[in-house]
Order: C-alpha cells, then sequence, then structure tokens
C-alpha cells in the first residue's frame, strides 16, 4: 500500500511540474484515449480500423482476424471461426500478450488469460483494435513478451456512427444475429447498444458453442475540455470443448471426430466495466483516469478417464467427471497524462489493481470422493507506474524511450487444508521489475521511414505454472523462474500516396528462462511449461498493400523466422507450435458498392513435441468473400476452403508417441444480411 501511494504521488508531482503554459499546438480531447497514451511507436503493429472491422467482421473470434496479419497464427477447438479460439504472436501464446481495452487491463492476473470467447462479436464495439508484435512495456500492468493487443472501444461522440441489425447462416448450423444502436450526439449525450447471438455446432462433434453479449457505452461531454464516459460489456456463453486431438485411423473413420466427450463443456458470464474521465487540464496537459471492475464465474467439465485413456494410456474406468468451478474479480484504476512541449512530448502515469480468484471443486462434480474437493482462493496484487519521453529535435528525426517499474505479488487462501495458505510476506511470490524500450525513428521524406528499436521486459510465472498444473497448491511450487525478453528490431516503410504501402521489418528476440511448453498437462487440463536455458527467435515480417488499378488491389504479408531454445531435457531443438512461414494475400476489387475477392493463408509446417519428433503439416487455404451494398442494405458471402484441402491447425502426442491431430472444417460458408437504419 505504501508503493501504491508512492506512485500516486510521483504522478501527480509529475503533471503539476509540467502544467505550464506554453505555444504547443493543442490536441483536439477527442483524439485522446487512453489506449494510444503509451504505445512504444507504430513499429511491428497494425491496426485494425472500424472501416477494416465493418468489412470482414461477420462474428468470427478475434483470433482469426489477427491471423491475417505478419506473424500470427490462429488455432481452435470445435474447427470453426466460432468459439473457442487461441493466438500466437512469432509462435509465443497468448498468456504472454499484454491485452488492455480503453488502457484498463483484460488479461485476468493469475495465469494472463486473454480470451475473447466470453465477448462474442467484440468487434463491432470497438472503434480501432493495434495489434503489436515483439516485445513491449505495458502501464497497465504485466508487460507483453509476445505482444500488446490495445482495444479501443467505440467512440459514441462521433455522428457518423451506424446503427444496423445483422443477420447471418452458415454451415453447421452457425448463425449470428446483431442489433447496434449508435445515437446521434444529443446535447452532449452519446450512446452505443450492441445485443448479440451467436450459435454454431461446430465442425468437431459435440463443440457447440452458444454466446450472448450485451455491450452499452454511454457518456457526456461537457465542453471541449471535459469528456466522462461509461463502457460495460457483458457476456455469456456455453462451450463444448474440444482440446484433445484425434489420431489418424480415428479421422478416417470420421473426419469430424473429437478426444474430448460429450458430457465436457463449460459455461461462463463475463462482465468488463471502466468509468473513464478526460481532462484538457491545459493547453498542454490533457489527464485521463478510469476505474474499471471485472468479474468471471462459470465452470469446466473435465473427464479424469477419457483423459487418462487418451494422453495418458491409462484405463481407470472410475467415470470420474470433475467440474472445475472459478470466479474472480478485478478491481483497478489508472491515472495517464501526457504533455506537449515542442520538441517534447511526456507521459506519465501509474495503474493498481488488485484480483481475487476462487477455485472449487464440490458436490456438483460426479462421483469424485470427499477427499479430491477442494476450496481456495489466489489474490494477486499489481502496481505499475511508467513514463515515456519523446524528442524531436529536428523535422523527421524522432528519439522516445519508456520506463516502467511494477510491484506484483500473490497471497493463497486454502479453506480445505489451511496449512497449505501462504502470504507474500513469507513467501517468494513477490516480485518487482524495471522494463524499458528506446526507439528512433527517421523519416527523410514523406515517403519514406527507417526507424530501430530496442525493448527489455520481465515477467513473472502464472499460478498454474507454480502449483505444477493443479488447481490447488500441493505444499511445494513447482521450479519455475520468471522470464526475461529483449527485442531488437529494425526496419523501413515506404508509402506512395494511396497506391504503395510496403513495410519491411527485421526482429532478434533473445531470453533468459524463457516459459516453453514441455509437452505435459496439469490435473486441471492446462499445459505445463519449463524454463529453457537459453532461447531466440529471428525472423523477417513484410506487409504490402498495392493498388493495382482503379479498384483493384492486393494485400500480402508474411513471415519467415528462425527459432531455437536450450533445455536441460531435450538439449537444442526448435521451438513448438512456431512456424517458420506465414503467407496472407487478398486479390479483391472494391468500388464501394461492391466488394468481392480471393483470400488466401499459408502457415509452414510446426513441430509439436520439445524432441522435434513429431509436426503437423502445413496449412494453406483458397477463400472466396463477396458483399454487395444496396442503399440501406448490404448482402454478404463468405467461403472458407474452397479446395475442401485436409488442415489441421494444431496437433499433440500422448504417451504412447502417437499423433493427435485437430483437423478443420473442409468448404464451408456464412451468408449475411446487414439492415442499417
Amino acid at each position: 500500500m505504501r508503493k501504491f501511494i508512492f506512485t500516486l504521488i510521483c504522478s501527480f508531482i509529475s503533471f503539476t511540474v509540467f502544467s505550464q503554459e506554453s505555444d504547443t499546438t493543442l490536441v483536439a480531447l477527442d483524439e485522446i484515449v487512453v489506449s494510444s497514451f503509451y504505445q512504444s511507436s507504430s513499429i511491428s503493429s497494425a491496426v485494425v480500423t472500424i472501416k477494416d472491422i465493418a468489412q470482414s467482421n461477420y462474428g468470427q473470434e478475434p483470433s482469426h482476424v489477427f491471423s491475417k496479419m505478419p506473424s500470427i497464427i490462429s488455432l481452435n477447438d470445435n474447427g470453426t471461426e466460432f468459439g473457442y479460439g487461441y493466438y500466437r504472436i512469432r509462435g509465443l501464446d497468448q498468456t504472454r500478450i499484454n491485452v488492455s481495452l480503453d488502457g484498463c487491463p483484460w488479461n485476468e492476473a493469475e495465469d494472463y488469460g486473454s480470451y475473447f470467447a466470453n465477448s462474442p462479436d467484440l468487434l463491432s464495439s470497438m472503434q480501432t483494435v493495434r495489434v503489436e508484435r515483439g516485445t513491449a512495456s505495458s502501464y497497465n500492468g504485466i508487460a507483453g513478451v509476445a505482444g500488446g493487443i490495445m482495444l479501443e472501444s467505440i467512440n459514441i461522440f462521433n455522428p457518423l456512427n451506424e446503427s444496423y441489425a445483422y443477420v447471418s447462416s452458415g454451415s453447421y448450423a452457425s448463425h449470428k444475429g446483431t442489433v447496434v444502436y449508435n445515437m446521434n450526439p444529443y446535447k452532449g449525450w452519446g450512446l452505443h447498444v450492441k445485443a448479440t447471438h451467436q450459435y454454431t455446432n461446430g465442425y468437431r462433434d459435440y463443440g457447440f458453442n452458444s454466446s450472448q453479449a450485451i455491450t452499452v457505452k454511454t457518456g457526456y461531454k461537457f465542453n471541449d475540455k471535459h469528456t466522462i464516459d461509461f463502457l460495460s460489456m457483458n457476456g455469456f456463453h456455453r462451450n463444448g470443448q474440444g482440446w484433445i486431438g484425434n489420431t489418424l485411423e480415428e479421422l478416417e473413420l470420421n473426419p469430424r471426430a473429437n478426444g474430448c466427450t460429450e458430457a465436457e463443456d463449460d459455461n461462463w458470464f463475463m462482465t468488463m466495466n471502466r468509468l473513464q474521465y478526460k481532462m484538457r487540464a491545459t493547453d498542454n496537459l490533457i489527464v485521463t483516469s478510469s476505474v474499471y471492475f471485472q468479474f468471471q464465474d462459470g465452470s469446466y467439465r473435465f473427464d479424469l478417464d477419457n483423459y487418462m485413456r487418451r494422453l495418458e494410456g491409462e484405463e481407470l474406468d472410475s467415470k470420474m467427471l470433475y467440474d472445475y468451478g472459478l470466479r474472480h474479480r478485478m478491481v483497478g484504476a489508472n491515472v495517464v497524462g501526457k504533455y506537449y512541449l515542442s520538441p517534447l512530448t511526456l507521459t506519465v502515469g501509474v495503474n493498481g489493481y488488485t484480483f481475487s480468484r476462487d477455485h472449487f471443486l464440490d458436490n456438483k462434480a460426479i462421483n469424485i470422493p470427499d477427499t479430491e474437493y477442494y476450496s481456495n482462493r489466489g489474490i494477486k496484487t499489481d502496481v505499475s507506474t511508467f513514463a515515456m519521453l519523446q524528442f524531436k529535435p529536428v523535422k523527421g528525426l524522432v528519439f522516445s524511450g519508456n520506463v516502467q517499474y511494477r510491484h506484483a505479488s500473490f497471497d493463497y487462501l486454502d479453506y480445505v487444508n489451511r496449512d497449505n495458505s501462504f502470504s507474500h510476506i513469507d513467501k517468494n511470490t513477490v516480485w518487482d521489475f524495471c522494463n524499458c524500450g528506446f526507439n528512433v525513428e527517421y523519416t527523410p521524406e514523406n515517403s519514406t521511414k527507417v526507424y530501430a528499436k530496442f525493448n527489455h521486459v520481465n515477467r513473472e510465472p502464472t499460478r498454474s505454472d507454480m502449483f505444477g498444473g493443479n488447481e490447488n497448491f500441493t505444499g511445494e511450487f513447482a521450479t519455475i523462474k520468471p522470464e526475461k525478453a529483449n527485442d531488437v528490431e529494425f526496419g523501413f516503410e515506404y508509402t506512395l500516396g494511396n497506391k504503395i504501402y510496403a513495410n519491411l521489418n527485421f526482429y532478434h528476440m533473445w531470453f533468459e528462462n524463457e516459459l516453453v511448453l514441455n509437452g505435459e498437462y496439469g490435473t486441471n487440463g492446462l499445459p505445463c511449461h519449463d524454463n529453457a536455458m537459453n532461447s531466440y527467435r529471428n525472423g523477417i515480417e513484410v506487409d504490402v498493400n498495392y493498388n493495382i488499378w482503379a479498384y483493384l488491389n492486393l494485400d500480402v504479408n508474411g513471415s519467415y523466422s528462425h527459432n531455437k531454445a536450450t533445455t536441460k531435457t531435450f538439449g537444442t531443438t526448435n521451438h513448438i507450435l512456431t512456424p517458420s512461414t506465414t503467407i496472407n494475400a487478398d486479390l479483391y476489387w472494391d468500388n464501394y458498392d461492391f466488394n468481392v475477392g480471393f483470400d488466401t493463408n499459408y502457415r509452414s509446417k510446426m513441430y509439436v513435441d520439445m524432441g522435434n519428433d513429431f509436426s503437423i503439416p502445413y496449412v494453406w487455404t483458397l477463400n472466396f468473400h463477396g458483399m454487395y451494398r444496396y442503399r440501406n442494405l448490404e448482402i454478404g458471402l463468405r467461403i472458407n476452403n474452397l479446395t475442401n484441402k485436409v488442415n489441421y491447425c494444431t496437433g499433440a502426442v500422448n504417451s504412447k508417441n502417437e499423433m493427435l491431430y485437430f483437423r478443420n472444417a473442409g468448404t464451408n460458408f456464412i451468408a449475411s444480411l446487414k439492415f442499417k437504419f
């Protein structure tokens, strides 16, 4: 608490010292949002705008939108683009990615999950989405080892926002209905309301998903200096599980086979709420303050017999079905100030939250002995303060540096075996990290930019890794150390009006104690990690947008990487679930009234075990997309996997050294109708 008060005082002093008047050009208040306050630069990042969202969003899980960008792949449970989706940036999973919504943390604070399944049709309420690749410091908590995703909710004071009703239907009983109402700002008031329902049976057996979401954002603009708004996002979903794969023999008999059983499903509710106040304190100082509250409640079922038979090669025949319950709360606040005094721009701020999650297994479980019941709570406290300074000595040259100090601690209360409870006061579950970075950009002329950056970040292990994959503490910590990541990048951008945009980026990332998958699963079903002795990831990323002629366009991006890790058990190996090559291309005709095109996605083979004895083959799909607009109507059609190619999104190896595959859907479609009102 004393450190938290100290950081608040430091931030207040910073705001006071730098709030003097000057002749610096004013910045419109509406353009200042928390999510853009602390970004190291535009280096190694891509932005999805509200226009992009309107053209490409048909309710798919955001992971599949991100996978259209360099170095990003998406995985899924049920073989479609709906339901549980996962994503990896440069081969690093989503627990290593910092996700924020309007500057407030999205990741849960124990295992750092950043799932979107609880928020169906999330993108319909977003203004922009920035996806940053590579290490990234953060002002809202844990640093991003793999990157950062900054969600910016819709600007309710924009009179051009559309209201519409949207329905779609497609393969595997997939359908979606969404109604979005955006009120034209009235006497300073703004309002956005969205209601969504979507459903799919999934391609894989038992892989259904039923989701609902209600989002409300409202606020009041007092004048050009003061704005306040409130956002509430609420999501519900029930989902059939599909995290266990199948052998090729099983898939030959039934291509839609699922390694999980029909009894394994999950049921979740999530709400994310935040109140935000923006103030232009002086002509040069803008301050944004937020308070936020996140709550989740739900459970997931785990068939132990099926797990032991399929992954461990043992027959239990005990018919035990576990029902794991989880409930968490996060309460926090942040204050961010941005001060302009040409040629300097200073951003400082502080963020703090407390997080608690209940883990319980009780009489909801089926045929479980009383001795296996548990009830415990993990409590995470996180305080971080940051500063970023940008300096423009001459036209076209920009230097910037950032630093973050972060203090985090973890406490554990065991309500069944109280002897296993512990506090960070007497256990090694308290961390202090300093993360930093430096960037330089040079734009010798309007069409060209060259840049370079360096970042150093630290991250503590997850609760699941510390507990060895158990849902309760067994009395001894796994030997997992915090990981450190360093990232050097350089490249250039070229722009020729609206004709050509090209970006070429080189990166070298090296790690100390990187957490790498060891191929094992905990009793909670989550994959386990070990620290690598040393490891690195090198790569090249390319992104090109080319207007070929009139309304004909070609967008191409891709990456090539070389990735190695050295562990005590396996020696030097290739990182698993890390393809060396990704390619995305989209050739389309767009004259606004009519948009039609073909896009293709390629991902090279990936190893799925640390010994590099097993791999899944490359993935390639050819897809069609079309949209016709007539007055207030939009009719859309998307056909995925036109060639009906057999693709496997990921894989695993069981104890009998059998390869288990996760098959994606063959040719499938989704048709949509959108009516603006």
